[in-house]
């Protein structure tokens, strides 16, 4: 039997270093030794990578069941498709890193019953950032210095009674001052009416009656290839096929001469695969401001409006993020700045599409109470996408695809 070990992943952690210090043998050394051991990385850095060589190389190394590259699939499927691929190389240890994001409830089963199979053969090295994903099989628990370096190897009892790592619990939050009422520029801001979308012979969407008015607060619910982001590329004008179809954005009917810019004007919006546009080693301040302008990175010289903008939302989010270039945050504090550039131009509609992905419990507990507050002001439309249920979260209404 393996002694499988978790290490917990907060704020001060780089990921890159510390799976490659981990595959180099010199985090966990004291305490398991990897050495002439043949590891795996499950991780959306190997999907990126993998979908990387696919796209630029035509190097197609994991497949579908039906035989589809990585490119094509959903998240839940791309995750399904490099775990059976990982397993069978047949790996002495296989680092897990956030293994429960972006899946639904059949793709965690899937995951819970392949790792079972493999436990007493196959090390387990869990990276992770909820308490609540720590996998049964797990003995022990590492926590790490404010340098990435092991603190302390605990039992998993031990740490899930430590009452110094904080709880995803509600919290007070005070939009900027900035952060005024929002006129709405339509009531409702979008409706759609018996949408339907194909591509081929597969249908995706069929019948969508849908309405959101201002200030409500929904969540768009589904399983893995239900439609949602399809549904959500029809609303923020991305998809080409929303054309012909009674679909009414911010008071225009769509094809009635609006640009794509007149609707992602009303629109803030972030998705994870947005992370992977922004390289550039722009402060956090500059981040906010390009959301103001609707850009990737900030070409022009700011207004001190825009500056003041920024600077309200760096004071709210406190110390951690000021004066920090965006590509020294962890991945949690990444994702809570994109969801502040995409409010910073106070949308009348906000899409969050999995934002919670990547949050340890404090960051999570960040998001939630800034979700809080601008569900109260009841000025902005919120649409909140997402597999995993936050107790804490509670949207309004829900719209379900796929049954």
């Amino acid at each position: 039997m393996k002694t499988h070990i978790a290490i917990y992943l907060q704020n001060k952690s780089n990921l890159k270093v510390l799976i490659n210090d981990i595959f180099d043998n010199t985090l966990l050394k004291d305490w398991v030794d990897l050495e002439g051991m043949k590891g795996e990385l499950f991780s959306r850095l190997t999907i990126e990578k993998l979908i990387e060589k696919e796209l630029k190389h035509d190097q197609i190394v994991v497949r579908s069941e039906n035989n589809s590259p990585l490119h094509t699939m959903s998240s839940g499927q791309r995750r399904k498709s490099l775990l059976q691929y990982l397993i069978n190389q047949k790996p002495d240890f296989l680092v897990l890193d956030d293994v429960f994001a972006s899946i639904d409830q059949e793709t965690r089963t899937f995951t819970l019953e392949k790792l079972a199979q493999i436990s007493k053969h196959t090390l387990f090295i869990q990276l992770f950032y909820r308490k609540a994903d720590v996998l049964d099989a797990i003995q022990t628990v590492a926590t790490l210095d404010k340098s990435g370096q092991i603190q302390s190897i605990i039992s998993k009892a031990e740490f899930l009674q430590t009452s110094n790592i904080k709880k995803t619990e509600k919290q007070t939050f005070e939009l900027p001052a900035s952060f005024q009422s929002i006129a709405p520029v339509s009531d409702p801001l979008i409706k759609l009416n018996n949408v339907s979308l194909s591509y081929g012979d597969k249908e995706v969407l069929r019948d969508i009656s849908w309405e959101i008015r201002q200030g409500e607060f929904w969540q768009l619910a589904g399983p893995i290839g239900s439609g949602k982001s399809s549904l959500i590329s029809m609303i923020v004008g991305d998809n080409p096929k929303g054309y012909g179809q009674d679909i009414t954005l911010f008071g225009h009917q769509k094809g009635s001469g609006e640009s794509i810019w007149d609707i992602k004007k009303h629109i803030g919006y972030f998705t994870p695969s947005m992370l992977a546009q922004f390289k550039r080693n722009d402060s956090v301040e500059h981040m906010i401001i390009s959301g103001l302008l609707d850009s990737i990175g900030l070409y022009v010289k700011p207004t001190d409006l825009q500056l003041q903008i920024a600077r309200n939302w760096l004071e709210v989010l406190g110390e951690s993020f000021q004066a920090k270039n965006f590509m020294q945050l962890s991945y949690g504090q990444q994702r809570i700045v994109m969801v502040v550039r995409a409010l910073s131009k106070q949308p009348p509609l906000l899409i969050l599409d999995e934002p919670t992905v990547g949050l340890d419990d404090e960051n999570t507990a960040l998001f939630i109470s800034m979700i809080h507050a601008i569900a109260r002001t009841r000025q902005v439309a919120i649409i909140y996408v997402s597999h995993r249920a936050e107790p804490d979260l509670e949207p309004e209404y829900v719209y379900r695809l796929g049954g």
